[in-house]
């Protein structure tokens, strides 16, 4: 009995790892099948949120549309508001006016303020308007006055007004010396930098040329050593004796005649030829090296030449622009004495001063 119950407790779970091992393949199988997975999405879930965000939006956009309608009727009121107030305030004002000009047309509003104006000379002594030792030109005088004072006032203002113009005419001819002394400046500039362009190129075609003739002369010169390497190595190659052909040294009829079972050295002249020969290659070689010190010589003067003209044309400009440079300075400083004497002369006539003519009628009347 216990033996069936174990059977049977391991047949449930076969069955239940069964079971496991099916839906675990179902599921593999939905998750491979790219047109039927949703990864554990809810789509109905997702519907309905979309569905309900656009509900949403429907709802705002129909709030904001009623709430701009509500914003424009209350606009329309307050601005009817508005217009009642202003019709209300224009007849208020109106009928003020007509009746300010109603009491400004009364006959006691309309009555003259003064009265003819009475002439003292005309009058009599009982009405005291003349008295005996009165100055009788004093208005006058305070209206002469008066005139003068304006006269000297307006001619102030002239004077002022001219000497602003004229220190605006200095400040725009300075400026337009300044612009002047800039563009020269620019100019001289530029001209100086066109001439050291200019001299640059003058050294670098020289420096070309002077490297197009050195490599001119390598390259003869190496062609000549390749010749005279050919011709010595056809030499080598080709000469009867240094190749040691028996022949020739035995041949009755040539000039060194050596028999190789009675050889005892080379003769004399061949000793000298071979020392000639040795002496005019080592001359060669002194030769050359000495053309090529000579040379080099030749192109460290020019090289030294050349430096010590462009030395001394940049201590030229050099000089050349310091002059410049000083004559600017004297000039600004100059310019700069001429404003401040003129701002001292502007700011001490700045209130004018009266002449003595001004007070030659002061003190001329009764008393």
């Amino acid at each position: 009995k216990m033996v069936m119950l174990k059977q049977s407790s391991l047949d449930k779970e076969e069955a239940r790892i069964n079971a496991m091992r099916a839906r675990a393949q179902a599921r593999t199988a939905r998750f491979l099948n790219a047109r039927e997975r949703t990864l554990g999405v809810d789509k109905k879930e997702l519907d309905r949120q979309v569905e309900e965000k656009r509900l949403a939006k429907v709802a705002e956009k129909q709030a904001d549309m009623d709430q701009f309608a509500y914003d424009q009727q209350v606009l329309r009121i307050l601005e009817n508001n508005e217009a009642e107030s202003r019709a209300a305030k224009m007849a208020e004002m109106n009928a003020l006016r007509e009746d300010l000009m109603a009491q400004a047309a009364r006959p006691k509003n309309t009555c003259e303020k003064m009265g003819t104006p009475i002439n003292p000379e005309e009058c009599s002594t009982a009405a005291g308007q003349y008295f005996a030792g009165e100055d009788q030109a004093r208005e006058e005088r305070i209206r002469q006055q008066q005139a003068q004072m304006r006269q000297w006032t307006r001619q102030q203002i002239a004077e002022k007004q001219a000497r602003s113009a004229e220190i605006k005419e200095d400040g725009v001819r300075y400026h337009q010396y300044l612009t002047a002394v800039d563009q020269m400046r620019a100019e001289m500039e530029d001209a100086e930098k066109a001439r050291v362009k200019a001299e640059k190129m003058m050294v670098r075609a020289m420096n070309e040329a002077r490297a197009s003739e050195v490599a001119d002369r390598n390259a003869a010169e190496k062609e000549l050593n390749d010749k005279l390497n050919e011709m010595e190595l056809k030499h080598v190659t080709e000469d009867p004796f240094i190749n040691e052909e028996t022949d020739f040294g035995k041949s009755a009829v040539s000039d060194y005649r050596v028999r190789p079972d009675h050889f005892k050295g080379y003769s004399k002249d061949q000793v000298r030829y071979i020392f000639k020969e040795n002496e005019k290659l080592v001359d060669a070689h002194r030769q050359a090296k000495q053309e090529a010190v000579d040379v080099d010589k030749a192109w460290g003067k020019h090289q030294a030449a050349v430096t010590y003209m462009m030395e001394q044309n940049e201590q030229a400009q050099k000089a050349q622009r310091e002059y410049a440079n000083k004559l600017q300075a004297e000039d600004i400083a100059r310019q700069r004495l001429v404003q401040a004497e003129k701002k001292a002369q502007a700011e001490k006539d700045r209130f004018g001063s009266i002449d003595g003519g001004f007070f030659k009628g002061f003190g001329n009347s009764c008393r």
